[in-house]
């Protein structure tokens, strides 16, 4: 599972420039960290916004792609909190499907900084695209 989910993290073209390391992955649920790293901190030494939605909004599809049945997953609504600024580092992200469904999936995802703190979340839905569907 952590193999396959790497695999998709390298090959995407976006993604595949951010050090995500995967700390728990299997069916619903993935763990993922990273490197505070200085190119997704704005002015003020914080994690710009759009970097934290773009980690919550990959590790979101990313749980729907635990199941072994998906062979891709569009995101199609991410709403997200932003508690309190990310200023440390590693960070965690957590996953977790909350209700899957046979073409939309929910996932719940948290953001937590060095010191473990939870510094944003979100909720998403994600349509699922299925092998027979290529």
């Amino acid at each position: 599972m952590k193999d396959a989910i790497l695999n998709i993290l390298k090959s995407d073209n976006f993604l595949s420039g951010m050090d995500f390391s995967i700390q728990n992955a299997e069916p619903g649920l993935l763990e993922l960290s990273l490197p505070l790293d200085q190119k997704l901190l704005r002015p003020g030494d914080f994690m710009n916004g759009g970097a934290v939605m773009t980690v919550l909004d990959a590790a979101g599809g990313l749980s729907v792609m635990t199941y072994g049945d998906v062979a891709n997953e569009v995101t199609i609504n991410m709403s997200t909190n932003f508690l309190r600024a990310v200023r440390k580092g590693p960070l965690t992200v957590i996953a977790k499907v909350t209700k899957r469904g046979r073409n939309i999936t929910f996932s719940k995802i948290e953001l937590l900084d060095g010191d473990r703190k939870l510094c944003a979340e979100a909720t998403g839905s994600w349509f699922i695209v299925k092998p027979e569907d290529l």
